[in-house]
């Protein structure tokens, strides 16, 4: 399997503070069956994010993973804070994409609305030749009132990842509904672990996985953890993505 969404350099946000912790993350990912990891740090205005620091980081990790014999690949990325300004910082190398491709993760605020200047800045990001992804939809209110509301963003060429610990139920019944919800009816596009340690928010994504078997089939299910994140990883658009359905409504979807 293939974790998009991970917290495991350390020094650099919240994730582990030590290389031994980041060491840790990477057993417990691949026991669970995740073979590649992209590393995503917070940026900007957590920790001492820069895009040196990141690959110097990576690079111990790389070293430090050899010689304990872990086999684990892991690769460069950056959960990137909202911005409107975002194409201009990119293009200025300012933060690390997906592998150092044409792929960025951005998240929005949590627990609240989507910023209203999003769509055009996913758009503007698309005219500059980016594929964006959606960090955690199902953190954002607008998704927690009516999930439809990320329907014209996935027509529009936009990904969603979702975060495996809420389909599991760890992130409480609620929001287990509302990812099953969004699984069922095709408005995922990745599940990822969102990783910060071995224990608090692990990588695993293999219970996810089961999940989601149950409720699309074996082979959607690879998907959100194979095929989708092999391909932007692989600087390629997924190919065969699913049509959305439109989520029957109801008077509220709030979770938290």
């Amino acid at each position: 399997m293939i974790d998009f969404h991970t917290h495991i350099l350390h020094g650099i946000d919240d994730g582990p503070q030590s290389l031994e912790g980041s060491l840790q993350m990477a057993r417990v990912a691949v026991a669970d069956g995740t073979r590649t990891m992209v590393a995503t740090p917070h940026t900007p205005g957590m920790g001492n994010y820069r895009a040196e620091t990141v690959l110097a980081h990576l690079d111990e990790l790389r070293e430090a993973l050899k010689q304990e014999h872990i086999p684990l690949e892991v690769l460069p990325g950056s959960e990137i804070f909202y911005d409107a300004n975002l194409p201009a910082r990119l293009d200025d190398g300012e933060y690390l994409t997906c592998n150092r491709g044409r792929t960025v993760l951005v998240e929005c605020p949590i627990h609240d609305y989507l910023p209203s200047g999003f769509e055009q800045m996913a758009f503007d990001l698309q005219l500059a030749g980016y594929r964006v992804v959606l960090a955690h939809p199902e953190r954002i209110t607008d998704v927690q009132e009516d999930p439809n509301v990320l329907i014209p963003m996935i027509e529009r060429g936009v990904l969603m990842q979702l975060t495996s610990q809420a389909l599991t139920g760890e992130q409480g019944p609620k929001m287990q509904q509302l990812a099953e919800t969004l699984v069922t009816h095709r408005l995922v596009h990745i599940i990822a672990s969102d990783a910060h340690g071995p224990t608090y928010r692990p990588p695993k994504l293999s219970s996810a996985r089961e999940i989601a078997a149950g409720l699309i089939g074996a082979e959607a299910a690879a998907a959100l953890v194979e095929d989708n994140p092999g391909d932007l990883v692989h600087d390629r658009m997924p190919a065969n993505l699913p049509v959305p359905q439109e989520v029957p409504r109801k008077r509220r979807w709030w979770v938290l």
